[in-house]
């Protein structure tokens, strides 16, 4: 699959997330980017897991009038493990809508323990 495509992909499951998701996006200006590979070093750090996506940002509840942050807070979504996962387009659509939402629970400060106990 290009990264065309799997733009695309994203753009299809973004339209169909809950319409309180979508507006948290739009709201916050959170831009969701597809990206073609893990970074080498998240690769590194998360050795032996399969890496759908990354919230990079402040997140909400950490935020203060001091903040100062110096990259666009985003969702980075990873080509080729979402094609490691699911060779089926459907499937890796279905995926893509699960890791937004979960990455937005990271936006809201929950930790990966706390988006697993919720079933993010």
């Amino acid at each position: 699959m290009e990264l065309s495509e799997f733009e695309e992909a994203i753009q299809k499951a973004l339209d169909r997330i809950p319409k309180k998701f979508r507006n948290i996006l739009e709201k916050e200006a959170i831009q969701v980017l597809a990206r073609e590979k893990v970074p080498r070093a998240l690769q590194q750090k998360y050795k032996g897991h399969l890496l759908f996506g990354l919230f990079v940002g402040i997140p909400y509840n950490r935020r203060s009038m001091f903040s100062i942050q110096m990259e666009p807070t985003r969702i980075e979504l990873y080509k080729d493990s979402f094609e490691k996962a699911f060779p089926n387009r459907k499937e890796m659509e279905e995926q893509i809508i699960r890791t937004v939402i979960h990455e937005i629970g990271h936006y809201f400060g929950f930790s990966e323990r706390e988006l697993r106990r919720r079933n993010f």
